[in-house]
């Protein structure tokens, strides 16, 4: 069925020659040179857009547009907690016929926040890039992020620590496979998932956002290597401008105290966590 219906819509807008699959609520890009669809995971507010448009500026996959693998704009096709669904999507991303000669691939980079563990990784069905990054970090942007929002995205509450504390709720937790008593531990969760996930797929790289921002040049070569991913020109920094800010709010010196030693302790229950954090605390 989804192999169908993309194919259809992609031969409608090949005949336009723009490259582009026009779906009910998305439009994506197809090339010639990717074989293999790329998706950038990550926990809300770990980089994801910093590193979807540094390995858009390099390589032939782009973000103009991405895919945003999340029930809107999927619902309708993917179960997200079926294996057999989503290797039936990712499938079909693979196989855009523009006409008896040619095959193209979808190259859009695809960004998700589901945990990995709900992908099929024997198939081989896409590259995955997976992104983590400092739990302070992470929950200072996270407060405000929800806070952006004019739904329940999740709990808009007075701090990030008060967050960290408060199990999860509203719209937020369509990213879970189980219940977490805060938000911390669904954040560790999300990690080691995907940790775990690695272990078992050569297809998968983790990378940690300080590297990224820090080795920037290092850290992109590095993921093109491990993955196979060619690169047509040397890796540049994307304008900040590009990425998705929360709502504009500030944070005292004694709130962050606070959050960090909250970090220390609750750090400690998340032993698989990878080492470059725990050694942050």
């Amino acid at each position: 069925m989804y192999s169908q219906n993309i194919a259809f819509i992609a031969k409608k807008f090949f005949e336009m020659a723009n490259y582009k699959i026009n779906g009910p609520s998305f439009v994506l890009s197809c090339s010639e040179k990717v074989k293999i669809p790329l998706m950038v995971c990550s926990h809300e507010r770990s980089g994801t857009h910093f590193m979807m448009n540094s390995i858009s500026e390099c390589t032939e996959y782009t973000v103009s547009p991405f895919l945003n693998f999340d029930y809107i704009p999927l619902g309708s096709f993917v179960n997200f907690f079926s294996k057999e669904s989503i290797n039936k999507f990712l499938l079909s991303l693979q196989d855009i016929s523009r006409n008896e000669y040619s095959t193209h691939c979808v190259n859009s980079i695809i960004k998700s926040h589901f945990p990995l563990s709900l992908l099929d990784h024997n198939n081989n069905l896409c590259r995955v890039i997976y992104i983590y990054r400092n739990p302070e970090e992470v929950f200072i942007s996270y407060w405000k992020f929800l806070h952006r929002w004019n739904w329940l995205e999740g709990p808009k509450l007075s701090s990030p620590l008060e967050l960290i504390k408060t199990n999860p709720k509203g719209q937020s937790q369509r990213y879970q496979i189980e219940n977490y008593t805060n938000y911390f531990a669904r954040w560790a969760s999300h990690i080691i998932d995907a940790k775990n996930a690695a272990r078992n797929s050569s297809n998968i790289v983790l990378v940690n956002y300080s590297e990224l921002k820090n080795n920037f040049e290092k850290t992109i070569k590095y993921i093109c290597h491990k993955l196979k991913i060619n690169m047509f020109q040397q890796p540049i920094k994307p304008n900040k401008e590009k990425f998705i800010y929360g709502k504009a709010m500030e944070i005292c010196d004694q709130e962050k105290i606070l959050m960090k030693n909250f970090i220390k302790e609750e750090i400690k229950k998340f032993p698989n966590l990878p080492n470059d954090l725990l050694n942050l605390f």
